[in-house]
């Protein structure tokens, strides 16, 4: 069966989750007794304009998800207007906004901690907000684990933040257990990636 990549199954299958009993929580804050958690988030690699189809839904459903966006993309540019304007109505819609980490770029003669750091204080400026967390981009490719890093600011799959929670991802176009839409009964903790590129409304090409 080919997976569903459509905006409109991307609604109903969160209008089901939330049928359901589940709570969208954030990448802040978490409660030890939560069971039906699900964290939605989103990793910019392409086209930040393409976000705009997830912004209407998890608005219109009142969910919180947390776009991570990159620095050094080659498609889109966090100094442009564009790019801030729809960051910015992320965070009007109720959305979070983390820095998505690319460790390539780090100097050679720097930790990981100290060019994080450096990186999310630019993405603050830029947006004139406090960014909190990053995740990493490209952890298979590259082999880097930033798991033990920042520990406080670290949301990648594998941090200590998100230890309970089962993860599922759509990279590379393909959900390897399955879509999201197939879980909704088989955990208390989901931790749910998306990649915008892949979803579209009626065409894969209106992406790209």
């Amino acid at each position: 069966m080919t997976d569903n990549f459509t905006i409109k199954h991307y609604h109903d299958t969160l209008q089901s989750y939330i049928n359901s009993g589940w709570v969208c929580g954030d990448v802040e804050t978490q409660n030890e007794t939560d069971n039906k958690r699900l964290v939605m988030i989103h990793d910019v690699d392409h086209r930040i304009s393409a976000c705009e189809n997830f912004i209407a839904v998890e608005k219109y459903l009142n969910i919180c998800a947390t776009y991570f966006l990159r620095l050094h993309a080659k498609s889109y540019n966090m100094l442009s207007r564009n790019s801030i304007s729809t960051a910015k109505t992320i965070l009007a819609s109720g959305g979070k906004i983390g820095l998505h980490y690319e460790p390539t770029f780090c100097p050679t003669n720097m930790e990981y901690a100290t060019h994080i750091n450096q990186e999310i204080n630019i993405l603050s400026n830029i947006l004139d907000i406090e960014i909190k967390h990053f995740n990493l981009h490209e952890p298979a490719r590259t082999g880097i684990d930033l798991s033990q890093v920042s520990p406080d600011k670290n949301r990648c799959y594998n941090s200590k933040f998100f230890q309970d929670y089962k993860y599922l991802s759509d990279s590379s176009c393909r959900w390897r257990e399955g879509c999201f839409s197939q879980h909704i009964d088989r955990w208390k903790k989901l931790l749910v990636l998306t990649h915008p590129l892949w979803w579209y409304k009626e065409c894969p090409a209106e992406n790209y």
